[in-house]
């Protein structure tokens, strides 16, 4: 299946934008929409399919063997490019932190094994050197998260589904979502960091600069993935109140500082705000 055929049968584009209401911010003229990118797809969920379409538009096997990347041993990046590997026919090799580690040892990576995957799994120490095993010289490599330039040219076309507003808010991981929205949008985006990488992400502002994206690390809660009552209690409110599942991780921290900005006056009156759901949900 080509990527053409495969993104019109398997993928739900473009997808929804829904508002939500709640006094908290209709009482202040504001409106807040989010952007359902959750629902493009039960796996390519999210930003993944946003991150990986440029890569697959652009591979060929005339040139390229296959296409490999890092991740940990529930990497919802590796996970989708294992799942669009296999529905498009081209080879997939993971780099998978933890030598403890086998195509067994969870749920994800069996399942990224049937889908033929070759993993494979090196130490922490080895992991943050991110070579490339020998016999692969000729795969595309994908950053960790998915972040590079191809990432970030995949933002415009959900830039383009996006009505006009204010502000657009999103999680920032890798940060290629968050630089890649604000190439593409004149308007503020706010990008919640949700682990402490601020300066690997000021880093990356260093090669992409955006004025207009504003980072806020008030709310990592800790550090990356740290269960909090807080946040879960959180998130299942927020599932409750709107019918859209979050989790804790990115989308959870990211609704948290959109209404807590709203909350504190940090947004004006009469605002309208997308919120990005990047996915991450299962």
């Amino acid at each position: 299946m080509d990527i053409a055929n495969f993104e019109f049968n398997a993928l739900h584009l473009p997808s929804p934008i829904e508002e939500i209401y709640d006094e908290c911010w209709n009482s202040k003229g504001i409106q807040v929409f989010v952007k359902r990118d959750d629902l493009i797809h039960p796996i390519i969920s999210g930003n993944k399919w946003r991150k990986l379409k440029k890569y697959l538009q652009t591979f060929s096997l005339n040139t390229h063997s296959g296409l490999l990347s890092f991740g940990g041993a529930y990497s919802n990046h590796l996970y989708a490019l294992a799942y669009v590997g296999n529905s498009l026919g081209i080879a997939t090799v993971g780099i998978v932190r933890g030598d403890e580690l086998y195509p067994a040892s969870n749920a994800y990576l069996s399942q990224m094994n049937e889908w033929g995957m070759q993993m494979h799994f090196i130490s922490r120490g080895t992991y943050r050197e991110k070579q490339i095993p020998e016999g692969y010289e000729d795969y595309v490599v994908i950053a960790e998260g998915g972040f590079g330039e191809l990432a970030i040219q995949g933002m415009e076309e959900l830039v383009s589904e996006i009505p006009a507003c204010d502000h657009i808010y999103t999680a920032i991981g890798t940060g290629a979502t968050a630089i890649g929205i604000a190439q593409y949008y004149n308007g503020t985006v706010n990008g919640i960091l949700t682990l402490n990488n601020k300066t690997e992400i000021e880093d990356h502002l260093k090669f992409y600069p955006r004025p207009n994206l504003m980072i806020d690390d008030q709310y990592i809660f800790g550090k990356y993935a740290k269960q909090t009552i807080l946040l879960d209690q959180f998130c299942e409110e927020f599932r409750t109140k709107y019918n859209i599942a979050i989790e804790p991780i990115y989308t959870g921290r990211m609704f948290y500082a959109l209404v807590d900005h709203i909350k504190n006056g940090h947004i004006a009156p009469n605002t309208k705000l997308v919120a990005i759901h990047t996915g991450g949900v299962k």
